[in-house]
C-alpha cells in the first residue's frame, strides 16, 4: 500500500511540470499554425492586389507592388496549387535556397511611323511584285516590314525589348505623419527606360529563411 502511495505522490508532483511542458508544447504548435495561416494570407493579399502605375516626372513609366514575405519553413504548406506550378515551370522544385522570386510581365504600347522605301518582292522566279520597305531601330524597337499592295500583304520581323530597373525597399503605408505606428511592408518597383513599356502585373516573394533557436542563441548567421 506504502508503495502504491508513493508512487501517486511522485505522480502529482510531477504532474505540474509535465502540464507546464505539455502547455509549452501546446503554445509552440498555436504559433506554428497562426504563423501559417498569416503567411497564407499575406500570400493571398500579394497574389490578388493590383499593382499601382505611374509616370514619373521624366515621363518614365513605374509600377509599384507589395512584396510577400514567406517564413521558409511554412513555405510548402501557404503557397496555393497555382503558385507551386508556376514556380515549378520557372524555376525549378520549391527547395530551401530558393530565397526570393520575382515575374514581371509587360507589354509596349504607342505610335509607328515610318517612310517607306520602294522595293521588290520574289515570290518566284517568274514573278516579282512592287513593294515598299519599311524599317525602323531604336534602342527599344527593331523593326522591319515589307508591304506589297497587290497582295494586300504586309510581312514584318520585330523586336521589341523592355528595359527596367527593380527596386527593392520597406515602405510604410499611409502618409505621414499618421502612418507612425503602422508596420513597415516590403516593396518592389519597376522604372522604365522605354516610354512605350508597362507592367502588366508584378509578383515578388521573399521566402525569410529564420535562424534556428542555437543559431541565434550563439548569435550565428
Amino acid at each position: 500500500m506504502t508503495y502504491y502511495i508513493s508512487i501517486i505522490q511522485t505522480i502529482w508532483k510531477l504532474l505540474p511540470i509535465a502540464l507546464i511542458i505539455l502547455l509549452g508544447i501546446l503554445f509552440f504548435s498555436w504559433r506554428s499554425e497562426r504563423q501559417k495561416v498569416n503567411d497564407f494570407k499575406e500570400m493571398q493579399q500579394a497574389q490578388s492586389q493590383e499593382i499601382k502605375k505611374w509616370k514619373d516626372k521624366a515621363g518614365k513609366n513605374r509600377a509599384r507592388a507589395e512584396i510577400a514575405e514567406i517564413n521558409a519553413r511554412h513555405t510548402k504548406t501557404v503557397m496555393s496549387k497555382e503558385l507551386q506550378l508556376m514556380l515549378k515551370r520557372e524555376v525549378g522544385n520549391i527547395k530551401r535556397n530558393l530565397i526570393s522570386y520575382s515575374s514581371v510581365k509587360a507589354s509596349t504600347q504607342g505610335n509607328l511611323g515610318v517612310r517607306g522605301k520602294d522595293t521588290i518582292y520574289k515570290i518566284d522566279e517568274k514573278t516579282i511584285l512592287p513593294a515598299k520597305q519599311f524599317g525602323l531601330q531604336n534602342p527599344d524597337l527593331d523593326f522591319e516590314g515589307v508591304y506589297v499592295p497587290q497582295l494586300d500583304t504586309l510581312m514584318a520581323n520585330y523586336k521589341i525589348i523592355h528595359n527596367f530597373d527593380v527596386f527593392y525597399y520597406y515602405k510604410k503605408p499611409g502618409k505621414a505623419p499618421w502612418n507612425l505606428f503602422r508596420r513597415r511592408r516590403a516593396v518592389a518597383e519597376i522604372k522604365f527606360h522605354n516610354y512605350g513599356s508597362q507592367a502588366d502585373s508584378l509578383f515578388t516573394l521573399v521566402m525569410e529563411r529564420r535562424k534556428g533557436f542555437f543559431k541565434r542563441f550563439l548569435g550565428k548567421k
